[in-house]
């Protein structure tokens, strides 16, 4: 059963030398399912992400799939300790990138909990960017 839920996303990405942070709070739905959570929610305009939904999918083995629909597409694959090869649409062109799973952390319950990941993003085995990603999942409570 998929609950609503308060999501609080804080990022930081960027190379060593210019990381840049980004914090979003947002409404959500949140469920969990034969082991795995789901996550799902609608991107801000303020992000330049508008019409692009993104759900993540938290595996018993902690490893994290992000997936977006909209008008950005892609599935990336967080997995502690392994690289994924993953596809990332944008309205410019698809891109082929790997994603390597340096940590991650979850603590999730019924009723929500955390997400924390560090990961790199390359291509061709160049690093794009490092990556943290901090995600906070409450639910709503109704008023009665």
């Amino acid at each position: 059963m998929m609950k609503d839920v308060i999501i609080n996303i804080k990022g930081e990405q960027g190379t060593d030398d210019n990381p840049e942070t980004v914090e979003l709070t947002t409404d959500g739905r949140f469920g969990e399912k034969n082991g795995s959570y789901f996550i799902s929610y609608d991107e801000s305009e303020m992000l330049g992400l508008g019409d692009v939904k993104t759900c993540l999918y938290i595996r018993p083995d902690k490893s994290v799939v992000l997936q977006r629909s909209g008008a950005v597409e892609s599935r990336l694959i967080v997995e502690e300790g392994k690289r994924s090869i993953c596809c990332y649409s944008t309205p410019h062109g698809d891109l082929t990138i790997g994603i390597f799973g340096e940590f991650v952390k979850t603590e999730l319950t019924g009723s929500g909990g955390n997400i924390s990941m560090r990961y790199t993003i390359d291509s061709e085995l160049k690093l794009i960017s490092r990556n943290t990603v901090n995600i906070s999942v409450r639910e709503v409570k109704k008023c009665q």
